[in-house]
């Protein structure tokens, strides 16, 4: 037996769980009204939340998408996370929702299930997105959609 085995993580998704989480992702953003971005990052990261928000600066958006876009990132080698969301989202969803989406993957990540983690986050911010910028209405940058 390979005494180094025992010491050797198993890997962060394996191939079939990065084709569901894939797969996931492409029916969400069919049914969100604004960008939904996933980065798994293969690399040590530092702070998760630092590498996302310069990912989510760095994300090739129209700049009328970026207030409403999401973009969920996982670091595979730190097992860590964090979501970050564009002004327009963070302004109309509940702290509620952002609390709940840190709790659950939180709980997913400490007992290794990464995959189930990112599906049912990518679809929970997909129902926040697709309830506050339904389909074919532009996010709007100076007030909560609808309103008035």
């Amino acid at each position: 037996m390979d005494v180094l085995a025992a010491f050797r993580r198993p890997p962060f998704l394996t191939a079939t769980e990065r084709e569901q989480v894939e797969a996931g992702l492409a029916t969400a953003r069919r049914h969100a009204g604004a960008p939904i971005g996933l980065v798994i990052d293969d690399q040590p990261a530092g702070d998760p939340a630092v590498r996302a928000r310069q990912l989510f600066r760095e994300w090739d958006l129209p700049e009328a998408e970026r207030p409403a876009a999401v973009l969920v990132y996982a670091c595979a080698a730190t097992r860590r996370f964090a979501v970050v969301g564009g002004e327009a989202i963070r302004r109309v969803a509940p702290q509620a929702f952002w609390d709940a989406l840190d709790r659950d993957l939180t709980r997913h990540f400490d007992e290794g299930r990464y995959c189930d983690g990112l599906f049912k986050a990518v679809a929970q911010v997909a129902i926040q997105l697709q309830h506050h910028f339904p389909r074919g209405s532009p996010p709007s940058t100076d007030g909560p959609p609808n309103s008035g």
